[in-house]
């Protein structure tokens, strides 16, 4: 690894300096004769130094998405065009591996993590015996639990306010007062992963694609499949034969087992994927992003495989990247509300308590405070490259992927809404037994996956403005590890333990500064009776939201089922953080080791008929 030599003044870098070895291939573009002739170019050339010595410091000074335009741009120049359509022919390297960097298996950032947990946790027993500070033990508890909520109602409002603006938003389609321009130099690529989920959820999840407004002439679809997917011949030609002639392009690909750098699970799968559907259309001389003097845009999404896009949902994006300055779209993500929705009347009360809370705090914190996109997103094609697609080395593509962003444009990128409803399935299980397992499961898997998202935001987070780093790892820490983690024990240990140590302490008083023993307890009473009021107002919220899900469909759960499982709402939040905490003891104390993608079971997400339907008592 080599620095920038040093001189006098800042000297801007142009990708020639970058990267010298694309001199050379310049110079050998008068001998190709076909896209087979071509010499491979050098893998993330924007990224990385090569034997040359080529610089890696560079980016300092120059975004990557700058650079990945200059060298497209030069690139362009020097491409040759078919004598008789005048298109180019354009010749991508296929996506082999990556070398993964050395790293401890054990000593790792999200130590901290977990640390500042546990401190925060355990202050009830320990502060009441620090000197000076232990006689206000009582008040200092009192304080975060009055942040705590205060913050829960920021929530609140966030969420209505996005709930609003969906509503308006369907109003404004079902009247045809969207008007949206005709962005023929707007297309799409849509890339979903399928792995040993039920075929017909991707039936269902593409479908809902290849209904939007014009989606044979501007939407893509790359679907992503494991090289140990089962059936996977069979499921390949089912898709092609429903939806190969539906789309622009309809494309399939299979990642192969054991490349280089990459873990199982969705960001490996998605990584090649997404390149190979990219190398395929520059290729293609037939698409017309790549005709000569064109300069049509191409938006990239992601989504799952148990998801459904909201009518209008590409529309809705095209509108709003209309209207966002051109300089702002380098660094903008689009984001739809997600609301799991799908067969959630079927679940019992903790898997659908966790639904409304998830779609709850998607549009409370995840989107109003650029947190991480989650499931289904969209972002441009320079965005997407200059991050380097997706880490195939880590498992939560959605979590990690703004902070690859971020690191590309060296600025926190914003997330802005797409006010249009998309649907998501929740876990699933073949009995009550199973569906706790595979409950908790899920929940273990996100939270590991936060952990190791915290590890590479730390190592990378000096390329980042401070106050953005600063900013971004205080709501980090605050969503993952306060509000989904300890939260709930927190609010229900300290008003217990707090006062039960303070007999205990130097001062030998059960009474605070300010606040009595009694007055204490029957204020966190309250402080618990708040809590189902906040989950009350998660309960509506998504009620409310009903209206705009897509093809009209309903949370069908009874109002007296609900009742119940709005009594089970704050047990449910309780168990929820203590398997999120046990998941960040496992990650501490095992490392590295606990690090990979398990798919959670979808197969009861699968539409049956009424008489098939299962429904859990509660």
């Amino acid at each position: 690894e080599m620095s920038p030599p040093s001189c006098d003044g800042p000297t801007p870098l142009s990708i020639v300096d970058l990267c010298p070895s694309l001199e050379k291939c310049h110079e050998m573009e008068s001998v190709w004769e076909s896209p087979v002739d071509r010499p491979a170019p050098i893998r993330g050339m924007y990224r990385q130094s090569s034997n040359q010595g080529e610089p890696r410091q560079f980016a300092k000074r120059h975004s990557s998405v700058e650079v990945v335009k200059e060298w497209f741009r030069r690139r362009s120049s020097s491409v040759k065009y078919d004598a008789e359509s005048g298109r180019k022919m354009t010749w991508v390297e296929a996506y082999t591996g990556r070398i993964a960097k050395p790293a401890h298996a054990y000593l790792r950032w999200n130590l901290v993590f977990t640390f500042i947990i546990l401190v925060m946790l355990t202050s009830a027993f320990w502060l009441p015996f620090i000197p000076v500070v232990g006689s206000a033990s009582l008040e200092i508890c009192l304080a975060v639990l009055v942040i705590l909520h205060l913050l829960w109602l920021a929530g609140m409002i966030n969420a209505m306010s996005y709930t609003y603006r969906l509503i308006a938003h369907k109003k404004r389609r079902a009247q045809r007062d969207v008007k949206v321009p005709i962005n023929d130099h707007l297309k799409h690529l849509v890339g979903i992963c399928l792995y040993k989920e039920p075929i017909q959820l991707m039936v269902d999840t593409v479908e809902s694609i290849a209904v939007q407004p014009r989606a044979s002439e501007k939407i893509s679809v790359v679907v992503g499949m494991e090289a140990g997917t089962p059936d996977r011949i069979e499921k390949e030609l089912e898709l092609q034969r429903v939806f190969g002639k539906r789309f622009e392009r309809f494309m399939v690909t299979t990642h192969p087992k054991g490349l280089p750098g990459d873990i199982a699970g969705k960001c490996s799968n998605i990584n090649y994927a997404m390149r190979t559907a990219v190398k395929m259309l520059r290729e293609d001389k037939k698409y017309p992003q790549f005709e000569k003097g064109d300069a049509t845009q191409l938006l990239i999404t992601t989504g799952d495989c148990d998801s459904i896009f909201g009518e209008g949902y590409f529309e809705a994006l095209e509108e709003d990247f209309t209207k966002t300055p051109e300089e702002k779209r380098d660094h903008t993500v689009w984001q739809s509300p997600l609301f799991y929705a799908i067969n959630l009347h079927n679940s019992p009360f903790f898997v659908r308590v966790t639904g409304l809370l998830r779609a709850f705090f998607m549009m409370g914190y995840l989107i109003p405070w650029n947190i991480n996109t989650m499931s289904i997103f969209s972002l441009t094609l320079e965005l997407y490259e200059a991050g380097g697609y997706t880490h195939p080395g880590y498992q939560m593509e959605d979590i990690i992927a703004l902070i690859r962003w971020s690191l590309a444009v060296r600025r926190q990128c914003t997330i802005k809404c797409i006010p249009v409803a998309t649907l998501s399935g929740p876990t699933s299980g073949h009995s009550y037994v199973n569906e706790w397992y595979e409950w908790a499961r899920q929940i273990r898997r996100w939270t590991i996956g936060a952990a190791e998202v915290f590890h590479y935001f730390a190592v990378k987070a000096r390329s980042l403005p401070f106050f953005s780093a600063l900013g971004f790892s205080a709501k980090f820490i605050f969503y993952y590890g306060f509000l989904l983690c300890i939260g709930q024990i927190y609010g229900i240990l300290a008003p217990i333990v707090t006062p039960l140590m303070m007999p205990l302490s130097v001062n030998g008083s059960s009474d605070g500064l300010l606040v009595s023993a009694q007055l204490f307890t029957w204020i966190t009473l309250g402080f618990l009776g708040l809590s189902y009021l906040e989950m009350a107002a998660v309960f509506i919220v998504n009620r409310v939201a009903e209206q705009t899900f897509p093809g009209g469909r309903r949370d069908d759960t009874p109002h007296w089922r609900s009742f119940f499982h709005w009594i089970g709402s704050v047990p449910t939040i309780l168990m929820y953080c203590l398997v999120e905490l046990f998941a960040f003891l496992e990650v501490t104390v095992r490392g590295k080791s606990v690090c990979s993608h398990s798919a959670s079971k979808k197969d009861q997400l699968v539409a049956l008929p009424p008489s098939q339907n299962k429904v859990y008592p509660i």
